[in-house]
């Protein structure tokens, strides 16, 4: 079950006021669902300040990690840093709280670094992941999180994908004939959306991977590169879902809305 931002806040508002607050949140949701303003306002609750950007609250207590350098990968040392932070002196009455922005561009060897603090948590620590694709990070740090999964609340532009199904959805409903050609050449164009979403979103990974190899084969030892190569087809796979999910949503929100006018209904 998916929250929207509201009402994820007073979950965790009441775990903490009921003193059951975890070590650890997973956050997660697609664009536009409130990912980092939930993990702003859990901030400012712990630590009883005033609610800002994650920039914005940054400072002795509370450390940001994101994905650096051209290659956007969350590094071993950025993770090691934050588990520093952890044991040094803080504002008196304050929580350390660490979030790792992105945590699905963490390399496997920062998500090791991680799973260490995850099991053995500081005392006095809060850890708050934020990402759109948590099938990406290890089962074991899933596992040792309280994951917060969000949903989109208001409405958000159409992207190129849904437009061009938008409107060929409109071209077989305005022609106004029915026919099982009619209706498998429709499916057909669905299924062509499909194909150039994953060509399009591997296309661009393998110009990541390629910046890399260029960038870093000469220094890396070992199957770092090799390593990269499975980064990228897993994310391809994960970014294709996420996508094909949200056009196969908007198909059923079209023919929900079709029904509707079939029986009369105007709200749609």
């Amino acid at each position: 079950m998916s929250f929207v931002l509201d009402d994820a806040f007073q979950y965790l508002e009441r775990g903490y006021s009921h003193e059951r607050l975890a070590h650890a949140y997973l956050i997660t949701g697609p664009d536009g669902s409130g990912k980092r303003e939930l993990a702003a306002r859990l901030i400012a609750l712990v630590n009883k300040v005033e609610v800002g950007t994650l920039d914005e609250m940054m400072g002795d207590s509370v450390r940001v990690v994101r994905p650096e350098s051209r290659s956007r990968i969350i590094k071993v040392a950025q993770m090691r840093e934050l588990e520093k932070s952890f044991y040094m002196s803080g504002a008196s009455g304050k929580m350390k709280v660490g979030v790792i922005d992105e945590a699905d561009r963490m390399v496997e060897a920062a998500e090791n670094a991680f799973l260490k603090t995850l099991e053995e948590p500081p005392v006095g620590c809060l850890l708050i992941m934020i990402t759109a694709y948590p099938e990406q990070l290890l089962d074991t740090i899933l596992s040792r999180c309280i994951q917060v999964p969000l949903r989109v609340t208001q409405q958000r532009p159409h992207t190129e994908r849904e437009k061009v199904l938008l409107e060929s959805l409109a071209k077989y409903s305005a022609s106004g004939k029915r026919s099982p050609s009619r209706a498998l050449g429709l499916m057909s164009r669905f299924t062509m959306q499909f194909k150039e979403v994953k060509a399009e979103i591997g296309k661009d990974h393998a110009a990541a991977l390629k910046r890399e190899t260029e960038l870093y084969q000469k220094t890396t030892e070992g199957d770092w590169l090799k390593k990269r190569d499975e980064y990228y087809k897993a994310l391809t796979e994960s970014m294709y879902l996420h996508q094909r999910t949200g056009l196969v949503e908007l198909l059923v929100s079209w023919l929900a809305d079709a029904l509707r006018c079939q029986v009369g209904y105007g709200r749609l």
